[in-house]
């Protein structure tokens, strides 16, 4: 068992993709989790927790967690983890999303993510938004610090970073899935959206939505025989497993 997966919020997209990746790494990997309860107590708590629960082993050669662990703190509680190559993967930031209003007791969250894309060997992100918005706030974010700010974060984390997508491989309600099965995706510009569908498919303000919905309502069959004329092969597993297994594979490190 080379492959250490820890996942501190045990549910939905965070579940999915551990489920997935256990499938195909099978006898090469160890999982550990906590359920996807209080997320807010996890991000605080969980690095103790793993510090006592993961089981020592000297076959480990990579760790794979979300953003909800403080990779920091474990690093430091567990050496025999810090040696290893450190992948850190987010399904969201708290930098920027979800919008939360500027409170000194939100400042942690943020605060260690950071923390963690600076210990961490690789830092991926599920979409080029994610992942800008996340580097581009760590600046403002900082300056939140009264005095004797640090500097130059988001060009020390930047070059670790990639952006990789979720494979979408489950029986979910997302908008690609949905598209797979044959609906009309009509979303924000916005977000990580316009990543994903074209220009067509996207609107910009909620008038520009009520004249689309408001004709389709007078047209429906725009919206059934409608060809999707977008690329969703891309999100496919066939097409991102050879790079989340290239991300998993072993790098020689010295001090191992």
């Amino acid at each position: 068992m080379s492959i250490l997966l820890i996942e501190a919020f045990y549910g939905g997209s965070h579940k999915q993709l551990m489920d997935l990746l256990q499938e195909e790494l099978q006898d090469d990997c160890v999982l550990c989790t906590l359920p996807a309860k209080k997320w807010h107590w996890k991000a605080r708590t969980a690095a103790l927790y793993f510090m006592q629960t993961v089981p020592t082993s000297t076959n480990y050669r990579i760790l794979f967690a979300s953003s909800v662990l403080n990779l920091a703190e474990l690093a430091a509680l567990r050496p025999d983890l810090g040696k290893l190559k450190k992948v850190l993967y987010f399904h969201e930031n708290q930098l920027a999303y979800p919008v939360q209003k500027c409170q000194g007791r939100d400042f942690q969250y943020g605060y260690n993510q950071i923390l963690s894309c600076l210990v961490a060997d690789v830092v991926v992100f599920n979409s080029a938004f994610n992942m800008e918005s996340f580097l581009t706030s760590i600046g403002k974010f900082m300056k939140l610090i009264p005095d004797h700010r640090p500097k130059d974060l988001e060009k020390i984390i930047r070059p670790k970073c990639q952006v990789l997508y979720f494979p979408v491989r489950f029986p979910d309600l997302s908008r690609v899935e949905a598209v797979y099965c044959g609906c009309y995706p009509l979303c924000p510009k916005a977000l990580v959206y316009p990543e994903i569908f074209p220009a067509e498919y996207l609107y910009s303000t909620p008038e520009q939505l009520f004249k689309r919905l408001q004709n389709f309502c007078k047209r429906p069959d725009i919206v059934r025989k409608h060809l999707y004329k977008g690329e969703t092969a891309g999100f496919s597993w066939a097409a991102l497993g050879g790079k989340f297994r290239s991300l998993l594979a072993a790098e020689p490190r010295e001090d191992l």
